[in-house]
């Protein structure tokens, strides 16, 4: 019985041994990271330029990870705002499949950027590789570079018959230098869906909507309320100075406006939770609406933008969710609590977007 457990004794000590040594001579998972695979670009400091979108803009490149074992490992290239941890409020993602480079140009890296950094300005970005292999095993990560990136409001130009000119008093009677409403999807010589949303800066507003940069190129005036004629007299405002959503058909031959004294937040993640608007400041010099507030994040945490105080004209933003408003949209979901400061900028017909981002 002795020489028996003693012998037992001697398995699990050696038992124990065996299993020490597996694990000291584990092969743990690294990302390759020496002087030629750690991740790199080729431009550390980039000003981004919309003229130049289609020109090579930067390269990352970055080395094999090893997992220990054959697995097929998908890359994931992430950029954060400044030095925030890569949160996942001010992070963006580009899945990459299995390469270990990708090559920018500057309207590809631009609209990566607009989802973290404010466009017009100096900003530090940083960015990394996650390399992962699923099954529920951990990813791990690249070295984290730093680069200096001023990205730009990427703007689409619409001309007629996409853009009729709001030229007048307000502004002028200048049809080269007048804010437009647009129809993406006019052709020809007409349009059903024009809209913009335009600050009137007179208290008796006149205008008449020009189909180019100057008055030969013909024009719509007022044929009766609520009506459009060719040529005609000048359309009128009867609520003073302001903006206003001016919408116009040219098919049916209507126009219509709203007058818009706020633009506000609401919603589970909004101080008014959705009972009230928390309004924002209007900037008359570009046509945004900004608000720094407070937000509640997590699950059912949402958010829309409203004007007036009332539904009938409200923001979100339909999957797949890309910035840019759309009427009635789905709420707007704010997965991290915290300082947020949101921007809505209606300033350019066809170009409405919005940005929500974490100070």
């Amino acid at each position: 019985m002795k020489a028996t457990i003693k012998s037992s004794l001697l398995c699990l000590i050696a038992s124990a041994a065996l299993m020490t040594s597996c694990k000291k001579d584990e092969t743990r998972a690294v990302m390759n990271q020496g002087p030629e695979t750690a991740l790199t670009s080729t431009q550390s400091t980039l000003v981004l330029v919309q003229a130049n979108a289609a020109n090579p803009a930067t390269t990352f490149t970055w080395g094999k990870a090893e997992f220990g074992y054959q697995a097929a490992v998908k890359y994931t290239l992430q950029f954060t705002k400044g030095s925030t941890n890569f949160a996942a409020a001010t992070t963006t993602s580009l899945e990459l499949g299995n390469v270990l480079t990708k090559a920018f140009t500057v309207g590809e890296l631009n609209a990566k950027m607009q989802d973290i950094i404010p466009y017009g300005s100096v900003q530090q970005v940083q960015a990394r590789v996650k390399a992962d292999v699923g099954s529920g095993v951990d990813p791990i990560y690249s070295n984290v570079i730093s680069l200096t990136i001023t990205s730009y409001r990427d703007i689409v130009n619409y001309e007629f018959p996409q853009a009729l000119r709001l030229a007048g008093n307000y502004q002028g009677w200048s049809p080269g230098v007048a804010p437009k409403i647009v129809d993406k999807f006019a052709s020809g010589t007409t349009g059903s869906n024009y809209e913009g949303y335009i600050n009137f800066a007179n208290a008796t507003p006149e205008f008449k909507m020009v189909k180019g940069p100057d008055w030969p190129f013909g024009d719509f005036g007022s044929a009766g309320p609520g009506l459009l004629g060719n040529g005609g007299a000048n359309l009128t405002l009867s609520d003073g100075a302001g903006v206003y959503r001016i919408r116009a058909n040219t098919v049916a031959m209507t126009w219509s406006n709203v007058k818009i004294t706020t633009w506000g937040i609401i919603g589970s993640a909004t101080p008014g939770d959705w009972g009230a608007s928390t309004p924002m400041t209007f900037n008359a010099a570009d046509g945004t609406w900004t608000i720094t507030v407070n937000l509640t994040g997590g699950a059912g945490k949402e958010m829309k933008f409203r004007a007036n105080n009332d539904w009938p004209i409200n923001f979100g933003d339909n999957a797949p969710a890309d910035n840019k408003p759309d009427y009635d949209g789905n709420n707007i979901p704010i997965a991290v609590s915290g300082n947020y400061t949101i921007t809505l900028d209606l300033g350019i017909a066809g170009n409405y977007s919005y940005t929500i981002r974490r100070n």
